[in-house]
């Protein structure tokens, strides 16, 4: 049962890490860079896609404006599939409890600490699983209850500690 749980922690937290990642790719690329960027230099389908902030855009720190753009240039090249399934995962996250999304933001830490290549190893090994296999793993969590997901979040922090010893052995 532990397994199953971890299984879609794991998912929900790869599947997190992606949506923050297509929001700010290319920003640590810039992060030298102090000047932001104008809202005329955004092409017609970003200033589109950034509409409801435009009012705001020019007190944006520079950093921010930088990660927005791109994000919304990526945005803009995903087809309407792509789309509504970042959006689902988003609304999804959205309407976690605050448990469930401190669990989510943990498991993503823990995914950042992981050496480049194992993140590499797990996020080619979840785009390997057919179709069928990733909607399973989607409708489990979606099914699971209160009771399961708080069973989740105890035996994440179980395998946290054994992480956590693991690594003062090394």
């Amino acid at each position: 049962m532990h397994k199953r749980f971890n299984s879609r922690l794991k998912f929900s937290a790869i599947t997190l890490s992606l949506v923050i990642s297509l929001m700010s790719l290319t920003a640590r690329a810039h992060s030298d860079d102090a000047e932001g960027v104008a809202w005329e230099n955004l092409s017609a389908q970003q200033q589109e896609t950034l509409s409801a902030i435009k009012e705001n855009w020019g007190t944006l720190p520079a950093e921010r404006q930088r990660r927005l753009s791109k994000g919304a240039e990526k945005w803009g090249a995903m087809d309407p599939e792509q789309r509504a399934h970042i959006q689902e995962r988003l609304h999804h996250y959205q309407n976690l409890s605050p448990e469930d999304k401190e669990v989510v933001k943990e498991q993503m830490r823990a995914f950042k600490k992981l050496p480049s290549d194992e993140r590499k190893a797990l996020r080619e090994r979840w785009k390997n699983l057919p179709p069928e296999q990733k909607e399973m793993v989607r409708e489990r969590y979606k099914d699971m209850n209160h009771d399961e997901r708080k069973a989740m979040r105890e035996a994440y922090k179980q395998k946290k500690r054994e992480w956590r010893k693991h690594r003062e052995h090394d």
